[in-house]
């Protein structure tokens, strides 16, 4: 890693009305160095990287490229400076070729007429994609390809434009293990050739393992940049939040009570075959496998979700059926699924309309809405819950990841769910809000509910389950319970 800093940004202020976003932040980059950027929702990192890419201009400090003051105005500025953002939302032309998204605006001419040249883009595609060591090849069409070969292709298109500074906005979210390594490696091969790499992201074990250095920020100002081979996930957790957090997990003193839900010999051909297990009161019951081992399936039919072949779902120990998740509603099922944004809620929708959409029928008598009855129990829960709005008015997209999160487990609660399927219960949130979310799903158990908790997250799903089972390849391959076993007993059981 150089000496010299391809970046220097230094006493960056940034207002809004009533807000003050960023407060004389300083960042420094070297050049071929990986930065991590970590803090809570609202710590000022996305305002950070939107005035480093030109999308808010500074209210005060100032910029240095190579040592030489810049401004940056417009997007368009950053973008000439070598700057480039990828996004956790991929913006990429479904339709369109890998070649034609690496050229997307720029598109290739010749000849007189100015004739595209097709087979020109293609081959330029196809070197850059080689040089970083991505299988694609660049005629396929852009939505024949999954998350992650778009992501790659997201990198090469800014490999090929000339990036010096590449930020990675929780590119991630939504990777297997497989796929992160691959990224890694290509995160790697950049450093090594003198791009510099800004990561965000919420994983601190990623940060870990991928960044020479990591910024933290908290309220939108910088408390601490620190070599990572140098600090802790502890340290960097009491920086994150501004307290010290003696453990991340609560210690649960819940007595498990008698089995409450039964699954007896599901089976979906091609997804999983003869699984069961039982769920008992006040328990945790966590789920853990590979990606594509068949754990989503499992639990998508058991809420009515998919249409599984053959198998019983007993609840309170009565046979029941559901074919249709309004029907496991109705038998005090809830599910928080692994997309809040797709499957959790309305987007546009206000605060107090998700929390209270799946019990309408409880809010009146016919087509009559008792208002009052409608404030009231979405003022329950956003209390209860700590959801942090600025309104019960509030559209629910606006919110923090954490508190969307809430939401939704609010809306779960409302329709009177004993049995709560929380399906990456912490995925895409910081580490404050995962600690409520813990203390949350603590507080369902000591009220008399249950929870079944699918998680990729080793350390989360060891320390609060009761019981964990392992999936592989569509089957249940271990059953075992808290403290009995390793991250590696774990990752064997997933591998079988």
């Amino acid at each position: 890693m150089a000496d010299a800093a391809i970046l220097r940004m230094t006493g960056i202020s940034k207002y809004f009305p009533g807000v003050t976003a960023l407060d004389d932040v300083d960042l420094g980059l070297m050049r071929g160095e990986v930065l991590g950027l970590v803090g809570q929702n609202g710590a000022g990192k996305s305002t950070l990287i939107k005035v480093l890419d030109g999308v808010y201009q500074c209210d005060k400090g100032q910029i240095l490229l190579d040592g030489e003051k810049v401004e940056l105005k417009h997007p368009s500025d950053a973008y000439r400076m070598g700057i480039r953002v990828i996004h956790q939302e991929l913006s990429t032309f479904e339709s369109l070729t890998v070649a034609e998204n690496i050229f997307a605006g720029e598109l290739v001419t010749t000849g007189a007429l100015g004739r595209v040249a097709w087979k020109r883009m293609a081959d330029e595609s196809n070197q850059v994609l080689r040089e970083l060591g991505i299988d694609i090849d660049a005629r396929t069409v852009m939505g024949e390809l999954n998350l992650s070969q778009k992501q790659l292709v997201e990198i090469a298109k800014a490999i090929r434009k000339k990036a010096k500074i590449l930020i990675m906005d929780e590119p991630t979210s939504a990777l297997g293990e497989k796929d992160i390594n691959t990224l890694f490696g290509i995160v790697r091969k950049l450093a090594s050739a003198g791009i510099s790499v800004i990561y965000i992201s919420h994983h601190l074990d990623e940060v870990f393992r991928i960044t020479d250095r990591v910024m933290v920020l908290r309220d939108g100002k910088n408390v601490s940049t620190l070599t990572t081979g140098d600090t802790s996930r502890e340290e960097l957790i009491t920086l994150m939040v501004g307290r010290a957090i003696s453990e991340m997990y609560p210690k649960r003193r819940i007595e498990i009570g008698e089995p409450i839900f039964e699954l007896r010999d599901f089976s979906l051909r091609g997804a999983f075959r003869e699984v069961g297990f039982t769920l008992r009161g006040a328990e945790i019951l966590g789920i853990f496998g590979l990606l594509g081992c068949g754990k989503d399936e499992i639990i998508e039919s058991i809420f009515g979700l998919l249409e599984r072949d053959a198998g019983t779902l007993w609840v309170s120990g009565k046979s029941v059926s559901i074919k249709a998740p309004f029907e496991a509603t109705q038998n005090n099922l809830g599910l928080v699924p692994v997309d809040r944004k797709k499957d959790g809620f309305a987007l546009s929708m206000k605060v107090k309309e998700n929390i209270v959409m799946a019990n309408v029928g409880g809010l009146g008598k016919g087509w009559m809405i008792d208002r009052r009855l409608y404030e009231d129990k979405a003022k329950k829960w956003v209390a209860a819950l700590n959801i942090k709005t600025p309104s019960l008015n509030t559209i629910t997209e606006s919110l923090s990841g954490g508190n969307q999160q809430k939401v939704v487990l609010a809306k779960c609660l409302e329709s009177g769910a004993k049995v709560v399927i929380m399906n990456e219960p912490t995925r895409g949130i910081d580490v404050g809000a995962k600690v409520e979310i813990y203390r949350i799903m603590e507080s369902i158990c000591e009220d008399g509910g249950s929870i079944i908790m699918l998680s990729s997250d080793l350390p989360e799903i060891m320390s609060l389950a009761d019981r964990v089972l392992v999936v592989s390849k569509g089957r249940i391959t271990a059953e075992l319970a808290y403290g009995e076993y390793t991250q590696e007993m774990l990752l064997h059981a997933a591998n079988q």
